[in-house]
């Protein structure tokens, strides 16, 4: 036999055991399907510790209970420096007495003003209306009464002389008839006489100031009534004006110092409540857990970093996780899309941990949520069907497995055996008598990693090759 001889028959030899490595004879067998989870314990209550000061942000450090401290009700978690904050409220409290009375004197002048306006307002429209009706009643009846008066008493002083005058003349013409003039009736004369020029100097002066009257004081009176007229309307325009804005005005800045003094009132309430709030103590008998624990996560890294003696409180983080000393477990875990086909509500299995590597506690699935998380896997509660925790504490880690779709006999083939077909069905490649092949339709109940479970398509005893 030549060595190419030789080669071949070695090389068809080994085509032979990969040609028979590939075939697969359908067989009945059992079947089940396995999902494993990693999960973390979490107490099912837990109570967890922040802080949400309304004004006060400078929570500064000066004590701090340590991971994992058993605590008691009403012991202090954390110390809190409260000297600037004790100040400020003792400083903001005096200023908050001196605002008050500045606000009730202002309330005050407002009351005052509410009362005075109103009536200085009514003062004002009745001067003007006074000046309106005098300058009227001066211009229409005073000032002709008084140049028809001025007129008339130079007329009577005019007649008072013409009386004298004639009085003189019919004494002389009675005097002069017995050519013989007494002395009575000398003085007589001499009394008309001095009566004629004390009536020529009445007439004289009664002109001037007749004159002067009509010339000069009766203008000057209207022009002065006109003028007062002319001054209490604009006094009463201004007024209008001046002291309605006053009054608002001062309704205004009373409203705005109350609003002031609420906010003020507001802001030091809050002061004192943030001051309340640096008393953080323990609400309930525990241990302390650094961090949050939320939806199946215990995320320390945000409290460890910021608690420090010296360092500052943040609003709003959760700093510590309160758990009972005695806590009900239960096991966070996620899972992925394929296995929500998988594991339902209710789903038992069986869970491990490094503690106790080889003790199993039993364990039900309780609650998977609808949706994902951010990091697209689902959110899975899972509870022991008994607490007996052996030494388990919160954030303890377990292998959990969950056997499913157990069959006694199922037809399976091999994952790697099955096509995917164009219109969504899987089809194998069947060995037929002859040894050629042909493709056949096959129906799938469910799957493993490696197998398949085949529910129409296949007979057992069959054989199919890749």
């Amino acid at each position: 036999m030549t060595r190419t001889t030789l080669s071949l028959l070695c090389l068809t030899s080994v085509f032979a055991q990969i040609t028979l490595a590939d075939d697969y004879t359908v067989i009945e067998k059992p079947f089940k399907k396995v999902t494993t989870l990693s999960g973390t314990f979490f107490p099912k209550e837990s109570t967890p510790i922040s802080v949400a000061p309304k004004v006060w942000t400078d929570f500064s450090i000066t004590s701090l209970v340590s991971q994992g401290a058993v605590v008691k009700k009403g012991d202090a978690l954390i110390g809190i420096d409260t000297q600037k904050i004790d100040e400020h409220i003792a400083k903001s409290e005096k200023a908050r007495k001196l605002d008050l009375l500045k606000l009730a004197q202002a309330q005050h002048e407002l009351a005052q003003l509410e009362i005075s306006t109103p009536r200085n307002l009514e003062k004002y429209a009745r001067t003007e209306k006074e000046a309106a009706d005098y300058l009227k009643w001066f211009t229409e009846i005073g000032m002709p009464r008084d140049i028809e008066a001025a007129k008339h008493k130079v007329k009577s002083s005019e007649q008072m002389l013409a009386y004298q005058k004639e009085e003189l003349k019919q004494l002389e013409k009675m005097y002069s008839e017995d050519n013989k003039t007494e002395e009575t009736e000398e003085i007589i004369l001499i009394r008309t006489r001095n009566y004629i020029e004390k009536a020529e100097f009445t007439l004289k002066s009664t002109k001037i100031e007749t004159a002067y009257t009509l010339d000069t004081e009766l203008p000057r009176q209207l022009a002065s009534h006109q003028r007062s007229a002319k001054h209490s309307s604009i006094a009463n325009k201004a007024a209008q004006e001046s002291l309605k804005r006053a009054l608002e005005i001062k309704r205004l800045e009373v409203a705005k110092a109350e609003k002031d003094d609420t906010e003020k009132a507001d802001h030091l309430a809050k002061l004192k409540a943030d001051r309340e709030m640096m008393n953080i103590t323990a609400p309930a008998d525990g241990i302390v857990y650094y961090g949050s624990i939320k939806d199946g996560q215990w995320n320390p890294s945000g409290a460890v970093k910021t608690l420090k003696i010296g360092g500052k409180v943040p609003a709003h983080l959760t700093l510590f996780t309160l758990i009972p000393t005695k806590p009900t477990l239960a096991l966070s875990a996620s899972m992925s899309e394929g296995q929500l086909a998988t594991l339902k509500k209710g789903a038992k299995g069986l869970a491990t941990t490094q503690l106790q590597a080889y003790t199993s506690l039993p364990v039900t699935i309780q609650q998977i949520n609808k949706y994902p998380q951010t990091d697209g896997k689902y959110y899975v509660e899972i509870t022991q069907d008994t607490q007996n925790n052996q030494g388990i504490v919160t954030g303890m880690k377990a292998s959990m497995r969950f056997v499913s779709n157990q069959m006694e006999k199922a037809l399976v083939v091999p994952i790697s055996h099955l096509t995917k077909s164009d219109d969504g069905g899987h089809t194998v490649k069947l060995k037929l008598a002859d040894g050629q092949t042909e493709d056949r339709n096959v129906e799938i109940s469910t799957a493993n990693k490696k197998h398949a479970v085949i529910v129409k398509g296949l007979e057992a005893g069959q054989v199919i090759v890749k």
